[in-house]
């Protein structure tokens, strides 16, 4: 009922702007375009949005920090996906695990590279992010003749940017303040939008990555205000329609990124619903003989995050690695966690739901 009557207002409250639009009232500065806004869609997808934002800050910090550490896995493989490469984000999980039990080869690596960004991501202010200077000092480049590639510039950028004195240049055009300025002035998720049709038009996916630009869209629904946290995953709305992922398609591609924020907003619940089912589950069915403190802290590591390994959890709990070990197989025993690598040493538990 409450949805319904708040898609109700908010459609009617859409129709209001795009009459007050086409009458004149809100023109645009002068250098400056707004572009038509397609209502429905926006409204769904900023619903949908919301909703999940206020239903993640109401979570045990164990199931908000289990949902960030895995959505940023996900939204690396998707988004390198989006370049034409595949990975798996099991490898992936284990790669950040250090856990892996083969060499990773260069696509698993350049999938390190994205995730490595997108977590030093969650670490900075959005409004740090589409300023030229301060992104470049936040990345702690300093282009100047004889900088050294290896030493200086974070991994995302070392792999692609073949002269560093090129950079600064490439980044102004994409975050052309009149641009920035323009972007404050639409709904959060067409700025979203818009942010990524310039950092790929500009030139800046060629020259740098896509991976970048589509961080910057995720901290611009943050900085817009959408959303209480880098909670918006780009990559994940196009998992299944990489097809759609057009930014260089004026006319068609504000639509195609709607449906695809409405779609990353349903897999955003989909993952959260996971991780509240584990944590309830684990919760009430861990053994009640051994329901102390360390048990209890256990439960609440292998909600927060994605992997586990005896060796890891003999470390966070202050326990010997045997005696994490027998607490995690018991856990198996019961069903409440599985074992993901299929050796027989160096192994890693992840937590069920069913």
């Amino acid at each position: 009922m409450w949805r319904k009557l708040t898609m109700a207002l908010l459609t009617l409250c859409g129709d209001v702007v795009n009459t007050i639009n086409r009458l004149g009232f809100l023109d645009a500065p002068a250098g400056m375009s707004l572009p038509e806004v397609d209502w429905l869609p926006l409204l769904r997808a900023t619903v949908a949005m919301a909703r999940f934002d206020e239903r993640l800050a109401h979570m045990p910090a164990s199931v908000r920090e289990g949902w960030s550490r895995r959505a940023m896995v996900h939204e690396a493989v998707a988004s390198l996906r989006l370049d034409g490469i595949y990975v798996t984000t099991e490898d992936l999980f284990m790669m950040t695990a250090d856990s892996l039990d083969r060499a990773g080869d260069q696509n698993l690596i350049k999938a390190v590279r994205i995730h490595q960004m997108l977590e030093a991501l969650l670490r900075r202010n959005p409004n740090n992010l589409f300023n030229t200077d301060r992104l470049i000092a936040l990345s702690r480049l300093r282009p100047r003749t004889g900088l050294s590639l290896d030493s200086r510039l974070p991994a995302w950028l070392r792999e692609s940017i073949a002269h560093p004195e090129g950079l600064k240049p490439t980044l102004q055009n994409a975050l052309d303040p009149d641009a920035v300025a323009n972007w404050r002035r639409l709904p959060a998720l067409v700025g979203c939008a818009s942010v990524l049709a310039r950092w790929h038009n500009s030139g800046a996916a060629a020259r740098i990555n896509g991976a970048c630009g589509r961080a910057l869209a995720m901290a611009w629904a943050y900085r817009a205000g959408l959303t209480s946290g880098y909670h918006f995953l780009p990559a994940i709305g196009f998992l299944s329609n990489a097809a759609d992922y057009r930014p260089d398609l004026e006319g068609r591609w504000q639509g195609l990124f709607l449906q695809a924020a409405t779609r990353a907003s349903e897999w955003s619940v989909k993952l959260l619903s996971h991780l509240t089912a584990v944590h309830q589950r684990i919760r009430e069915y861990a053994p009640a003989e051994k329901s102390t403190s360390r048990m209890m802290a256990l439960v609440e590591m292998l909600v927060s995050r994605p992997v586990v390994s005896p060796r890891s959890t003999a470390r966070e709990l202050k326990v010997t690695t045997h005696g994490a070990r027998a607490m995690l197989k018991d856990l198996e025993g019961r069903g409440l966690v599985r074992e993901m690598t299929g050796r027989g040493s160096y192994r890693l538990y992840t937590a069920t739901a069913f």
